[in-house]
């Protein structure tokens, strides 16, 4: 497992990058938790809920990699 720490611009490029990759990204399963512990499901909510600032961490999981990127 690898592990970033990134303010909130460096997490939205991480997600953006995750996206245009289309073939990886399709396998991949993204969960954000937000400040207060709920979590959001799926690349477009968690790159949504980036933009506003809720998001704390995410992680990336596919079948090769798994990310964890904590926001500052």
């Amino acid at each position: 497992m690898n592990r970033y720490f990134t303010n909130k611009q460096g997490a939205i490029r991480r997600i953006i990058d995750l996206k245009r990759n289309g073939p990886e990204a399709c396998g991949a399963t993204v969960v954000g938790e937000h400040k207060d512990g709920r979590e959001v499901h799926g690349l477009e909510q968690v790159l949504f809920h980036l933009r506003i600032g809720r998001i704390a961490h995410f992680t990336c999981s596919s079948s090769f990699v798994q990310e964890i990127v904590f926001v500052s």
